[in-house]
């Protein structure tokens, strides 16, 4: 019994090494907040929107490759398409994608970027926050975006030290004031989630074909959020601003051509979500961009790839998956089963067995039996030999032969010592020796010579 604890014990304790090392940390329990991807039927999806390009049989593309890919998109021709892209990314966007983008827009198709600018949804808050938003929307769309209310404040300061020495004394003049719509109040903390989100809306700025039909656009933030302008990298471009807010008056809606193509930038990231969709002239003004947008056989495009709808690998999705943890407890659990119920706890056998004296010399001698010539060996059994009978008669042990004094040995019989003459020369012609009957001989000469 305490070997089958001792073994579900270290089990156990390896499952959990194994756990630690190679599986991230389960989170703690929290809200789920829904990313806007063509399959999210979530408050922040684009299902509906997929949904109701698929009714007036726009047939939408999602995009789950990065930018180098839109140029090979199956069934999209190479202009007249309109490319939906939400920011800020989950993955955000490489340098190596600017250019094919770049590219992809100057051939003549449209790029739409609906941008968490104006408003901050919630899905902008969460896992895997852009801290590179401002450099990778400039990127994707060469447009530099600023502050409002610290560009207004810039503003003010060069217009007071312009008009320093022409203004009348200062207790003479009005001080003049903002309304809280010209210089919004600051949030304690800008990455608090508001107990109730702040309602946003855009209205035209005048007559285009892009706002046709279109009175009033609403968004919603669900964190604190500022207004922000726009300015190019060139004073060649120009940029039309198309909607504002009109709690603010600060634009909200950017239009600028790029090469036979166009960028358009919404400043509200949250216009198309699935809980905005229906409101208001929202649809509408999604509608004037499809149609202004697209060529004879052009599509829409929606970026998902940067949203974390990807096709090529990501390893958070694979270790954040709730099923892989499900599957290696199952097969933990099985695995304990298997070793503490059908196997049985028993000593293996040894399959040691010793041997005795003789069968290792037996089996040293035929080793070196293959070894060493029989000549060989009879050379060696001669030289001990007679290194024996040297060390008895006080001589030097260099192996010479002592006929001389064995021949004067009355204990010795003539036909061994003969014999052994006769083996001794054919060992010295390296002949084939009989090695037993030589062995035996020098016993039998040793024992009468003793």
């Amino acid at each position: 019994m305490k070997d089958r604890l001792l073994t579900l014990a270290l089990a156990i304790g390896a499952f959990a090494l194994f756990y630690v090392l190679f599986l991230h940390r389960p989170s703690q329990p929290r809200e789920q907040v829904t990313r806007p991807i063509t399959t999210e039927k979530g408050p922040n999806g684009y299902l509906a929107l997929m949904r109701w390009f698929e009714a007036i049989d726009v047939q939408p593309v999602s995009l789950r490759e990065r930018f180098q890919a839109l140029g090979e998109l199956e069934g999209v021709p190479a202009t007249g398409n309109l490319l939906i892209s939400t920011a800020p990314h989950r993955y955000p966007m490489r340098d190596s994608e600017t250019a094919p983008l770049r590219n992809w827009v100057s051939a003549g198709n449209t790029l739409l970027v609906v941008a968490g600018l104006s408003d901050t949804p919630e899905w902008s808050m969460g896992e895997g926050i852009d801290t590179g938003f401002m450099k990778h929307m400039e990127a994707m769309t060469g447009l530099r975006f600023t502050q409002a209310h610290a560009q207004a404040d810039a503003d003010d300061e060069a217009a007071a030290e312009e008009g320093e020495e022409t203004t009348e004394p200062a207790d003479e003049v009005e001080p003049a004031t903002k309304t809280p719509a010209e210089k919004p109040r600051p949030f304690a903390n800008p990455f608090q989630k508001l107990d109730e989100p702040l309602e946003f809306s855009m209205v035209p700025n005048g007559e285009h074909p892009l706002l046709s039909g279109v009175k009033r656009v609403d968004a919603r933030s669900e964190y604190a959020t500022s207004k922000w302008r726009v300015s190019t990298a060139s004073m060649s471009d120009l940029v039309l601003e198309l909607a504002s807010d009109p709690q603010t008056g600060e634009p909200v809606l950017w239009l600028m051509r790029y090469g036979n193509g166009q960028i358009l930038v919404s400043a509200y990231g949250s216009v198309f979500v699935n809980k905005l969709l229906g409101e208001q002239d929202n649809a509408r003004l999604l509608a004037n961009i499809v149609r202004g947008s697209l060529g004879p056989q052009g599509r829409v495009v929606i970026d998902d790839a940067h949203q974390g709808l990807v096709a090529f690998y990501d390893p958070e999705k694979f270790y954040g998956d709730r099923r892989l943890h499900a599957s290696l407890w199952w097969l933990l659990g099985l695995w304990l089963v298997f070793v503490l119920g059908s196997q049985r706890l028993r000593a293996l056998d040894s399959r040691w067995q010793p041997i005795d004296i003789t069968n290792f010399v037996r089996a040293s001698g035929g080793f070196l039996a293959r070894v060493l010539k029989p000549a060989t060996a009879a050379q060696q059994l001669f030289t001990n030999f007679f290194n024996d009978l040297r060390r008895q008669t006080g001589q030097p042990a260099n192996g010479a032969p002592l006929w001389d004094w064995m021949a004067t040995r009355a204990s010795l019989a003539a036909s061994d010592l003969q014999q052994l003459r006769d083996l001794h020369e054919r060992t010295q012609r390296g002949r084939r020796i009989d090695l037993p009957k030589l062995q035996n001989l020098l016993v039998h000469v040793r024992q009468q010579l003793a």
